[in-house]
């Protein structure tokens, strides 16, 4: 079933997918190193995508009388997704070093049993979420690079390193359980709350509070800094996620919706709405041309080349997400499939 929209939200889902793609085609496109201000301009699609799926269930549970089995069945599908992209993509075994999607499906029932947690317990969980991660990795190491396994090379490799795998989805995957469930979890928490602000962040308080857990989430990032890996290209700042990153990240998540939320209108916000409507397909679709197409024609590009090609792709999608806007609209019977990857 479709739940009106929230134009704020589809906003900023769009701004995620159009950040995500400069950071996933740099891997391959941008020759190295990559410099730190890009680096930290692809680093925060990930924890605003993840944010706003734990947002979603709280808001269409409020909307719809689903049960658990519901969300189970969408974070299936959702999984399904991961394992279309591992499969036939990256042409890697599945399930192995933890792609965004499987975190979002694992996450989506558990954002919903998390509902049930008020007031100092959720926000107790949260953050035991966060302070487990460090502690973790402290504990069980932190990989340079998951472990990912290719078609020829056999499901043998799988089962001699299943404990590696484990240790990918706990701790070190690319979007490992700890901390980024964290994200997802402060969604429901969000939802809540903006729901009980009038279905708006657009305050000035609420500003200047995601500015200041900005300031200081930068503050113990600059003091007590991680490693910043770069995995395989892939150069975002998060890799691990630790504690100044994720502070930086959520306070930057309340000032981009409180920024929105004040603004809403602007025309300038459209083109990222109209991703941001159809985000899944978006994300799926943006790996597709990165892989088959633009990787191995522009492989290596200096900067000039590489914004050149990340604006065209960018517009090519925006115009993809209009032409599938217009179609949402004038396909009202569409199946459940249909409408779960293109987005109601």
């Amino acid at each position: 079933m479709v739940v009106d929209r929230d134009h704020v939200i589809d906003v900023l889902r769009g701004l995620a997918i159009f950040t995500m793609v400069a950071a996933n085609m740099a891997a391959s496109v941008l020759a190295p190193p990559h410099p730190f201000w890009f680096r930290l301009y692809g680093s925060f699609a990930a924890p605003l995508f993840i944010f706003i799926s734990g947002m979603m269930i709280a808001i269409v549970a409020a909307k719809r009388a689903h049960g658990l089995k519901y969300y189970f069945a969408r974070g299936v599908m959702v999984i399904l997704c991961g394992v279309f992209v591992d499969v036939f993509i990256w042409r890697i075994y599945p399930f192995m070093s933890v792609d965004v999607l499987y975190l979002i499906g694992l996450s989506l029932p558990f954002a919903y049993l998390f509902m049930r947690f008020k007031g100092l317990s959720a926000w107790a969980a949260v953050v035991l979420v966060f302070l487990a991660a460090p502690l973790l990795r402290n504990t069980l190491g932190y990989t340079a690079y998951p472990l990912e396994i290719r078609f020829m090379e056999g499901p043998a490799n799988i089962v001699e390193n299943a404990a590696a795998v484990a240790k990918h989805w706990v701790i070190d995957g690319w979007f490992p359980v700890f901390p980024w469930i964290g994200f997802s979890l402060l969604g429901v928490i969000a939802a809540d709350l903006r729901g009980r602000s009038g279905n708006s962040f657009g305050k000035a308080g609420i500003l200047f509070f995601g500015l200041a857990v900005l300031a200081l989430g930068v503050i113990i990032w600059r003091f007590f800094p991680a490693a910043h890996m770069v995995r395989k290209g892939y150069s975002e700042l998060f890799y691990p996620a630790d504690t100044g990153y994720s502070v930086a990240a959520i306070g930057l998540i309340i000032v981009l919706f409180s920024a929105v939320d004040l603004k809403a209108s602007l025309l300038a916000f459209k083109p990222l709405q109209a991703l941001g409507e159809s985000a899944l397909f978006m994300y799926i679709f943006h790996l597709l041309l990165i892989r088959y197409c633009i990787s191995p024609t522009w492989h290596g590009q200096g900067i000039e080349a590489f914004w050149a090609i990340y604006v065209i792709l960018s517009f090519v999608l925006v115009l993809i997400a209009y032409e599938l806007k217009a179609v949402k609209v004038k396909w009202k019977n569409k199946p459940f499939v249909v409408q779960f990857l293109l987005g109601g």
